[in-house]
């Protein structure tokens, strides 16, 4: 093929790549000035039967016009021109100057937060457009991902018309769905695998990019957590709390537990935005609580990371579980650690449900404001008289800086880096407690009984 002018106009110069009965080329166009390059798909039917022909010509029709819509999109290739040519197909493509994602990954190479969240925003805005005109890319990864060279901007490449048309022609003549799977490994959800895409496995894939940005780790070498066979990360990476969460969850394994679309992850992200700008003007990492008098310190002797009882706090958690599964748990640490009051703490996760679930989740909680929460019962009892020396830890009880290093270290091995942030601001915010009040709330953020127990046990004994 190397030199021959196909439809009169598209020289082929170089093979890029090739597999079943399709292969690409880079070309050029010798009817434009210049003879700029363009990138060729050719499909080169596995039979030449009347009846696969016609079928061959019917999806490469329709796969033609999906792509001329999609290439409307300025991070999207556009569609030239597709033609047919001795029983082959043809589709000709803008070609994009720049280098792919997958230099930018090195091993062992870390990506800024920021940097993920840019990353993050612009292909989750072409999968918003893509989606929407109910096409599923279904090979999301780095090599499929081109940093144009004239502005820096994204462009998702290669969204596979000639590997579905293969798929869908290759079934015709009664291959087995299994050696026909698109995708790639490391970067595929379950479903995909199964030859069941969802537009949310695109989300997966997206996911995982990020996370091996982050981690410096190529996704076949992720660890998996041996309970929830879910992927375990977050200890490698330098991520706050916020953007952990929603990567967690757009790589659940269960397509109906991730977000269903990427106009909710991209709301979730400007919400993580929003907070980190309003974090970025005080003039501290923590804030500092109000200035109150001896009367007043028992109704804010907890910090607002635990404004609720143990046992209402392990209701909700359990709740969000039925809702969001197995990323309830960091879902209810992050936002708990925020939260000023009950209330807000319910409005905040409202933020991260949809529908059915948001329905579920109103009719569920409502307890929480049928009798008094903990923090209530604490501000009920709060009154001067009842506030005298014998109430405060005597000496020995003092909570030391090395003590509270010792709880970050022990609460980190359980909860992760949440775990600074949530003993920080349980001894800003506390007041003078003992050494066991302060372990006693920070046990109770640890999802499971018997580690909670061993972290009581670990800080006390």
């Amino acid at each position: 093929m190397l030199g021959q002018l196909l439809d009169g106009r598209y020289q082929v110069l170089q093979v890029l790549g090739g597999g079943g009965f399709g292969q690409t080329y880079i070309a050029q166009d010798t009817h434009r000035p210049g003879f700029p390059k363009c990138v060729v798909k050719h499909l080169k039917p596995a039979t030449r039967s009347v009846e696969f022909l016609q079928t061959a010509r019917r999806l490469f029709t329709s796969e033609a016009e999906t792509l001329e819509r999609l290439g409307t999109h300025d991070q999207i290739p556009r569609l030239l021109a597709y033609f047919e040519h001795n029983q082959e197909f043809f589709l000709v493509q803008d070609f994009i100057e720049g280098h792919t994602l997958k230099p930018e990954l090195p091993p062992n190479g870390r990506w800024t937060e920021d940097r993920v969240i840019q990353l993050l925003k612009q292909i989750l805005g072409i999968l918003q457009f893509i989606h929407s005109h109910n096409v599923i890319h279904r090979d999301i990864k780095p090599d499929n991902i081109i940093r144009r060279q004239q502005d820096g901007k994204l462009v998702l490449i290669d969204f596979g018309a000639v590997k579905q048309m293969e798929t869908q022609l290759l079934t015709v003549v009664g291959q087995t769905t299994a050696s026909i799977i698109i995708g790639t490994p490391g970067y595929m959800s379950t479903e995909q695998g199964q030859g069941k895409p969802r537009p949310n496995s695109d989300i997966y894939s997206l996911g995982i990019i990020a996370i091996q940005a982050l981690t410096g780790i190529h996704p076949t070498n992720f660890e998996e957590d041996p309970d929830t066979g879910e992927i375990s990360w977050q200890h490698q990476a330098n991520v706050s709390s916020g953007l952990a969460f929603v990567l967690s969850k757009m790589v659940l394994h269960h397509f109906k537990q991730r977000y269903q679309s990427a106009a909710e992850v991209l709301e979730v992200l400007e919400h993580l935005d929003s907070k980190v700008e309003a974090q970025s003007t005080q003039p501290s990492d923590f804030i500092q609580p109000p200035q109150v008098s001896l009367s007043q310190e028992n109704s804010i002797a907890y910090s607002s990371a635990f404004i609720l009882s143990p046992e209402n706090y392990n209701r909700l958690e359990k709740i969000l579980l039925e809702l969001v599964g197995p990323v309830a748990p960091r879902l209810l640490q992050q936002v708990a650690a925020s939260a000023g009051n009950y209330e807000e703490l319910i409005s905040r996760l409202e933020l991260h449900l949809r529908g059915n679930q948001l329905i579920d989740f109103h009719n569920k909680t409502r307890f929480l404001f049928e009798k008094p929460t903990f923090i209530q019962e604490l501000t009920v009892k709060s009154d001067r008289s009842e506030i005298n020396p014998n109430n405060l830890p005597n000496q020995e009880e003092v909570i030391s800086d090395k003590f509270v290093e010792k709880c970050e270290r022990e609460l980190a091995d359980l909860i992760g880096p949440i775990a600074k942030f949530l003993v920080q601001k349980t001894v800003k915010s506390s007041g003078q407690i003992s050494r066991a009040e302060l372990v006693k709330i920070l046990a109770s953020k640890i999802p499971e009984a018997k580690k909670a127990l061993q972290f009581e046990q670990r800080l006390l004994s």
